[in-house]
């Protein structure tokens, strides 16, 4: 059994330590041990590609309808051309003495 500290594992361990302090980089080294004793190996995944016929639809402007099943169907209407919502922090009304 390797029980060598990769780089990356390195890297991991001390963002860890950066983002929790000592107590996150205990947690950490603990998983990576309980990695290591197991002997899991990384699942490679490959790239999925999607082929469809035709240009992308803009479901922003066009909305877009999905059928589930013969009685249901699932709608989202597009996007209204309204401005975005500006907030506006409210000024107290208290006056100094």
């Amino acid at each position: 059994m390797d029980d060598r500290i990769t780089d990356s594992e390195r890297a991991m361990m001390e963002r860890a330590k950066a983002r929790h302090g000592s107590l996150g980089a205990m947690v950490f080294s603990g998983m990576l041990g309980l990695e290591k004793l197991l002997g899991r190996e990384p699942k490679e995944e490959g790239a999925v590609i999607w082929e469809a016929s035709g240009e992308p639809e803009d479901i922003d402007a066009d909305g877009i309808s999905i059928d589930i099943n013969d009685e249901t169907q699932v709608v989202s209407h597009p996007n209204s051309q309204r401005e975005p919502r500006r907030i506006r922090k409210r000024h107290s009304s208290k006056t100094p003495d």
